[in-house]
């Protein structure tokens, strides 16, 4: 049962990482700048309390200058005195195209491939194997050092994003 978690839970975020990495990278969508106009102060909560964030309302300009937006919400605005890198994607949503964020999602993607990989030897065989395992076919080890691998880039890719914030 572990590796089908693992594989659902791999495949998730290798997805949704790897089109929000695309998006943040500007490989897709519209490269453009987000312009702040004014801040908005949003209540957001549940169960574990309310809290407020701001969000900044503004227009978009694509940098070909063929597309304008004058409706445009965002989370991460800046402080309103600088545009803000941004891609718009066919949907009319906005993401934020600075080093932090894609990092931060090419941290996710590695960390979907790490469990991807960590899935498969459960679910061919019913059970894990531990690294050095005599009796581990050849392709299981192999597999063994790509979620490694996966796993030492992601740490690596979080440090980095962890770092960027840090610093701006």
């Amino acid at each position: 049962m572990g590796g089908v978690f693992a594989l659902v839970i791999g495949l998730a975020l290798l997805l949704a990482s790897g089109a929000e990495f695309a998006y943040a990278t500007a490989l897709v969508g519209t490269p453009g700048r987000f312009y702040a106009e004014y801040p908005e102060q949003v209540l957001d909560g549940g169960r574990g309390g309310y809290h407020t964030h701001t969000v900044w309302q503004g227009t978009f300009r694509s940098d070909d200058g063929k597309v304008t937006d004058s409706h445009v919400r965002l989370d991460d605005g800046g402080d309103g005195d600088a545009p803000v890198p941004v891609t718009r994607a066919a949907s009319g949503d906005y993401y934020v195209a600075k080093p932090g964020y894609v990092l931060g999602w090419l941290c996710g993607f590695f960390l979907g491939g790490c469990l991807l990989t960590c899935a498969l030897p459960p679910l061919r065989f019913g059970r894990p194997f531990r690294p050095g395992d005599p009796d581990a076919p050849a392709w299981v080890r192999n597999v063994m050092r790509v979620s490694l691998g996966c796993l030492v880039t992601c740490g690596a890719a979080g440090a980095a994003a962890l770092a960027v914030a840090v610093a701006g």
